[in-house]
């Protein structure tokens, strides 16, 4: 069985601690950099999605694939990656983060670790974030895009004043927001003046393809 092979069996199995033996005895064999292992895992999880797409697993499944590569990627393979000084291949940076006065990070966490997976550079700021704390993480960055969920409908406005935010310092056309969250939908990001709408984390991924042509 091939390193990529057992890798993925790993991670459909959300074998936390496989994964992580595997990827320190790849390291430090030097049978493959963090910067390889970080690519088979970007492989496996795009085939996870494909599954979850066609409705061969379920939500739980993808979710808990999702969390045991979260889990190595910060504790094995960021580290070695800057420790090598190893260059990640990032196809563009994206600011993510719950609405203020929403505590919800499921769904979340799940697009950050698909568009990581993908090859973008996320930073995910957490939950209860205010409009102020995205524009400034952006500005420190420069990130392209800044993605922004509520799971409540009382912290969608908090959408609208991310945007508006952005109207008022003037640097509106700097970054692309895209919004998701389930009671949000595309007609809500129309109103809003936001530049995308995603369902899931597989539409996340596809939109900001898409949004940087990439």
């Amino acid at each position: 069985m091939s390193l990529k092979e057992k890798m993925k069996e790993l991670i459909i199995e959300w074998d936390e601690d496989g994964l992580r033996e595997i990827c320190k005895s790849a390291i430090e064999s030097k049978e493959a950099s963090a910067a390889e292992l970080l690519r088979i895992i970007g492989d496996v999880l795009r085939f996870i999605g494909e599954q979850f797409e066609n409705e061969e697993i379920f939500l739980p499944d993808l979710i808990g694939s999702a969390d045991t590569v979260k889990t190595i990627i910060d504790e094995i393979l960021d580290p070695a990656i800057r420790a090598s000084g190893e260059e990640k291949e990032t196809k563009g940076k994206v600011i993510l983060g719950t609405a203020e006065s929403d505590v919800h990070s499921i769904g979340k966490d799940l697009v950050g670790s698909f568009l990581f997976s993908n090859g973008f550079e996320v930073y995910n700021l957490g939950v209860d974030v205010p409009a102020s704390a995205f524009i400034e993480k952006a500005e420190e960055v420069g990130a392209q895009i800044i993605a922004m969920s509520s799971l409540l409908t009382m912290s969608m406005d908090f959408q609208r004043k991310l945007i508006k935010e952005l109207e008022n310092r003037g640097i509106r056309n700097k970054y692309k927001v895209i919004v998701g969250g389930s009671p949000t939908s595309d007609e809500w990001a129309d109103e809003i003046g936001a530049d995308g709408w995603a369902d899931d984390a597989i539409e996340a991924v596809s939109l900001v393809n898409k949004i940087l042509n990439v």
